[in-house]
């Protein structure tokens, strides 16, 4: 499948790499470095929310830009905010100012809907039955495929020396990543007369109920997630290491389900994808034997496959010219969702002692985000996924 990827996403699949390798070192340890510097789960919960919440502020104008400029730009200068934000948490001696250095990396979410808008750009025959989805899921398979030992790694480190050695080492690998993608090609829709805007795509039907329903699910999908690091350190005793360990069995499992969504209809792996965090969910609060507790993680990998099949669904049901600010809008309400679960998961985390609320409530909420998908689905998959019709699809331009 390699051979097939245009020169350009090959590229951008290292420079993720790279970047996933150095985020994955520390992402899955904030909640602890946080409680480390001080923070309660309810400070922590706040904190993450907060944090999402930063994620959510840049990926409209972002979007906006992307469509104007390009995406390259946008994601080098949103790569370069990043790998300052880790620098900040490094130098963190308080958990108030480790979470700034956390906020400030998350605007990084800026450049997701630019990732997206470049790989299509570089993929050939968008319009061609699970063509996009296939080349999606191979070129960001490179994200949990650097997952998949990027956070035992990092819990290795932090049992040594601290989180704080991965959160320097990330920030060196973030600078690493940014001078590779800098190689790739500078690429953009051919210009149309036709300004991209929010306005029009709220007249597609279909676009508007799958960005209602996504944040819907996904606050759902994050509920008993959020605080599973600190949910498993402080009650069930688990190492720094063993957690790390733990979150490198999910990317193993993303990349299980990347696979999924290359080969299935986006209707059936949306539906896969809720269920096996359903399922994840409920076995983590079920039992504490470490087996099931790694399937639970393997399955809880569907969550990051989520995204990535969503955001291929966004940019093929919206024309070219239109791709950053939709997926500009759907990230920000994402990250809202994000926010919300994360604020809601620490109040219910302290609100019993055995602080397993959040799962329990996890499952509720995910039940009923299945049923939902149902109808959902159906509407937004019923017929196939129409784009811009071919006169209006531009060629791929290089500046």
């Amino acid at each position: 499948m390699l051979k097939d990827i245009h020169r350009n996403n090959r590229l951008f699949m290292l420079a993720n790499f790279l970047f996933a390798l150095s985020y994955g070192l520390w992402m899955n340890l904030r909640q602890l470095h946080l409680g480390a510097l001080g923070a309660t789960p309810v400070e922590i919960g706040t904190v993450l929310g907060i944090v999402s919440l930063a994620g959510g502020i840049l990926p409209l104008p972002a979007g906006l830009l992307t469509d104007r400029i390009g995406p390259k730009p946008v994601i080098l200068g949103a790569w370069g905010i990043a790998a300052v934000g880790a620098l900040i948490a490094a130098l963190a001696t308080d958990w108030s100012m480790a979470g700034v250095g956390f906020a400030v990396f998350m605007l990084v979410i800026a450049a997701n809907p630019a990732t997206v808008s470049y790989v299509l750009l570089n993929t050939s025959d968008t319009e061609g039955k699970g063509q996009a989805e296939r080349v999606m899921a191979t070129v960001f398979a490179s994200w949990p495929a650097a997952m998949v030992f990027a956070p035992t790694l990092g819990g290795l480190i932090a049992d040594r020396w601290g989180i704080a050695a991965d959160l320097w080492l990330g920030a060196a690998g973030l600078v690493l990543s940014l001078v590779v993608f800098s190689l790739a090609a500078d690429v953009r829709p051919t210009r149309t007369e036709a300004r991209a805007g929010v306005r029009g795509l709220f007249a597609n039907r279909r676009f508007v109920i799958l960005a209602l329903a996504y944040p819907v699910v996904l606050l759902t999908l994050e509920l008993g997630y959020i605080l599973a690091p600190t949910f498993l350190q402080n009650v069930r005793g688990y190492s720094t290491g063993m957690i790390g360990f733990l979150f490198s069995i999910l990317s193993v499992g993303s990349l299980a389900f990347n696979y999924v969504v290359g080969k299935a209809r986006p209707q059936v792996s949306f539906f896969v994808l809720v269920g096996a965090v359903f399922a994840g969910t409920i076995l983590l609060w079920w039992t504490d034997n470490l087996l099931v507790v790694g399937i639970a993680f393997a399955l809880w990998g569907a969550i990051s496959t989520m995204w990535l099949l969503a955001q291929t669904s966004f940019g093929r049901l919206v024309n070219p010219q239109e791709r950053g600010v939709a997926l500009g809008l759907t990230e920000t309400a994402g990250f809202c969702a994000i926010a919300v679960a994360s604020w809601l998961s620490g109040q219910l985390y302290a609100g019993t002692p055995t602080h397993d609320l959040p799962l329990i409530v996890g499952i509720v909420a995910i039940l009923a985000a299945l049923i939902l998908w149902l109808p959902v689905g159906h509407f937004v998959y019923g017929q196939s996924v129409q784009i811009a019709p071919p006169e209006q699809e531009p060629q791929m331009r290089v500046s």
